[in-house]
């Protein structure tokens, strides 16, 4: 038919569209066509299309409410691992401060303890001391005695 609408164009007729009853004819197997290709094609690819739409739309919301869900809980986790640090900070922070108490007060004991054996090794040696001197007066009165008695060949003193 294009052919023949070529030739006769081609040929210089004027009206190369004349309408006559093939032009129903063709309408209605056009709309005919339509008609099916619309019920047997279109329509269920077009229905095919917007459930496939519709479930990708369907996974990205679920995709973005994961996301947002992890990130949620990334935050509650790293939320949680710094008040576990906190917490194990103060610990060693008490326990230290509770050891360098400790510390001081074994020091401290230790050296009252010193001072306590400090002070009685000097009354010890003060104790001594005098004992010392008394024994030693004692001892120099009688070797005074001994030596006035070779030297004088009598007795001196008061004494006995």
């Amino acid at each position: 038919m294009f052919l023949m609408t070529a030739l006769a164009f081609a040929e210089g007729e004027g009206n190369i569209i004349s309408p006559d009853g093939s032009l129903v004819v063709v309408l209605s197997l056009f709309m005919l066509t339509v008609f099916i290709l619309n019920r047997l094609l279109f329509r269920p690819v077009g229905r095919v299309l917007d459930e496939r739409q519709t479930r990708v739309e369907g996974d990205i919301n679920e995709a973005r409410a994961a996301t947002r869900d992890s990130e949620r809980q990334l935050a509650e986790y790293e939320a949680a691992i710094r008040q576990a640090r906190a917490e194990a900070y103060r610990g060693v922070e008490q326990t230290r401060a509770g050891a360098l108490d400790q510390r001081k007060q074994i020091i401290d004991a230790a050296k009252q303890k010193a001072a306590q054996q400090i002070n009685g090794a000097k009354a010890e040696i003060t104790e001594q001391a005098e004992s010392a001197r008394a024994q030693l007066g004692s001892e120099a009165r009688q070797i005074a005695e001994r030596i006035s008695r070779t030297l004088l060949g009598r007795s001196v003193g008061g004494g006995g």
